[in-house]
């Protein structure tokens, strides 16, 4: 397997950063005391990168969270020019 380059690693923070707010605000918790979202990486290959993301409400009286699982093409990481296009290539 080939390793993800530093390159890669720091434009795959900066997408998943934008898919944590974009979700967010299309979820509607970021109008919620306690709403928020994580994604992270879990895997990867050469053509493929897994993502896991969470989002729901913690807070002392509520707590909902969802575990969803993406994929981003990790040539996406290369060739697309803005990190919005990066983020609108995530599939589920």
């Amino acid at each position: 397997m080939k390793e993800l380059t530093k390159k890669e690693l720091d434009i795959l923070k900066e997408v998943l950063n934008l898919f944590e707010h974009k979700t967010i605000c299309e979820t509607g918790v970021h109008r919620i005391s306690g709403g928020f979202a994580k994604a992270d990486m879990f895997n990867y290959d050469e053509k493929l990168i897994d993502i896991e993301l969470k989002w729901g409400i913690q807070s002392d009286c509520e707590n909902t969270v969802h575990t969803e699982q993406w994929k981003l093409n990790r040539d996406t990481l290369n060739l697309a020019k803005s990190v919005e296009e990066k983020v609108k290539a995530i599939t589920d």
